[in-house]
């Protein structure tokens, strides 16, 4: 009676061995995959705030540069002088500067001295905007990082 027992058991254990063995790597797969996500949500973070801070630091010298121009401000020279439009790469971020002093208009909040018209920069402040993006590889690339800063400077002409 025991030989009958041993034929109907026999090859039990391996469909059983099979399943953890799936379980297992299937589990071991998901523990990859968390892992690899994890580590990329780290770096991204990372290349965040350098993507902050390069813009940071662009932002710096565009507020330098356009309160040296309302400094030396001459009939010919903007606000924005030099400063919009201008394109480079720090530490592997592309930025891009652009300076809008809105000059052109009349009433617009750059002043240039005008002794006909009575208008003298002293009594109307200039104002500039600087807008600075600083991003690193291209949009839609899951590796895609993006900043962008943006400050109001006003000169009264002091």
């Amino acid at each position: 009676m025991q030989i009958n027992n041993r034929i109907k058991n026999k090859g039990f254990s391996l469909p059983g061995a099979i399943f953890v063995m799936v379980v297992l790597g299937g589990i071991g797969v998901a523990m990859v995959t968390l892992n690899s996500t994890t580590t990329t949500t780290s770096a991204l973070s990372i290349e965040q705030v350098r993507a902050y801070y390069a813009a940071q630091s662009a932002m710096e010298l565009a507020i330098a540069k356009v309160v040296e121009n309302d400094k030396n401000n001459t009939a010919t020279k903007t606000s924005c002088e030099n400063v919009d439009g201008v394109n480079f790469v720090l530490e592997g971020f592309n930025i891009a500067v652009s300076c809008d002093a809105n000059c052109t208009n009349i009433n617009s909040n750059c002043c240039t001295d005008n002794a006909a018209t009575g208008n003298y920069c002293y009594l109307k402040p200039r104002i500039s905007i600087i807008t600075v993006t600083s991003s690193k590889h291209n949009s839609g690339d899951i590796y895609y990082v993006h900043r962008q800063l943006q400050t109001t400077i006003s000169y009264d002409g002091s």
